[in-house]
């Protein structure tokens, strides 16, 4: 389990018995950071026979580089966070080489081991004057019935330098009526009646809709995203919320409303 929390919240990778092949950012014309965007890979020195089909444990991402230092800087702090309090990795590599080495030393105790992978897929969804939006789609195994994937959204103040939470884009005081708003269109969405109880198909804690962290600003509203098992059995994948500006112009804070302009 302590890998799953990699995969949700690990990022790029390790540029060490593979080596980069670096490609060229397109930006469009609304991008005002520079960047491109490299990719690497890293297998484990194992290799693993399955039913005489030979496999080995691999980490590859891709991702962009940005010219502004303090934006990198930003981006890779909050790319390898992960749950454990005990562990702080310093760079993409250090935690890239955690990966292998966990595989490495857990095939030394299975008697039937499978191969493991990671793969991370960072892009620019967003590039204006102040605002930046990755996104980061993981796909992950490491044993057991079937893999994890997940899509997670980065939002950052391009000017200041800093992170953007919801609370910048909706103020605290107002995130109820947001709730709210959503719960009316995710209903609509999911086609549940007014009086249907949310727990009964849903993973909503007694019977509460709620929004998470996990969004972005698109050109046609807030968009959130939950992934597998948050709200909804595997099998029914990722669910997206879009939340059109229309309906919450009014909870806006200056900040999101400047967003928004720039965005069209």
């Amino acid at each position: 389990m302590k890998l799953v929390y990699i995969f949700l919240f690990s990022a790029l990778t390790l540029s060490a018995c593979n080596s980069a092949d670096n490609q060229t950012g397109i930006s469009s014309t609304l991008d005002t950071l520079p960047y491109r965007y490299e990719s690497y890979a890293v297998h484990s020195k194992h290799v693993i026979d399955n039913e005489d089909r030979k496999d080995t444990t691999y980490f590859k991402a891709f991702y962009p580089i940005f010219e502004e230092v303090e934006i990198n800087k930003l981006i890779s702090r909050q790319l390898t966070a992960n749950g454990n309090p005990d562990t702080q990795y310093n760079s993409v590599q250090e935690e890239a080489a955690a990966f292998i080495e966990n595989f490495d030393d857990f095939i030394k105790k299975d008697e039937y081991p499978r191969a493991w992978h990671t793969e991370l897929n960072a892009k620019v969804i967003q590039n204006t004057t102040d605002y930046l939006a990755l996104s980061l789609d993981v796909s992950n195994y490491t044993g057991g019935a079937h893999g994890n994937y997940a899509t997670l959204f980065f939002n950052y103040d391009a000017a200041k330098k800093d992170t953007i939470g919801l609370e910048r884009i909706i103020p605290s005081s107002k995130q109820g009526e947001l709730t709210n708003i959503a719960e009316r269109i995710f209903r609509k969405q999911e086609g549940i009646d007014s009086g249907q109880a949310l727990d009964e198909s849903y993973f909503f804690e007694d019977n509460l809709f709620h929004l998470n962290t996990n969004f972005t600003l698109s050109q046609k509203g807030l968009l959130f995203l939950y992934n597998v098992y948050e709200i909804k059995p595997y099998a029914a994948g990722t669910t997206e919320l879009l939340i059109p500006y229309e309906q919450i112009d009014s909870l806006m804070t200056d900040q999101s409303k400047l967003i928004r302009k720039q965005l069209k």
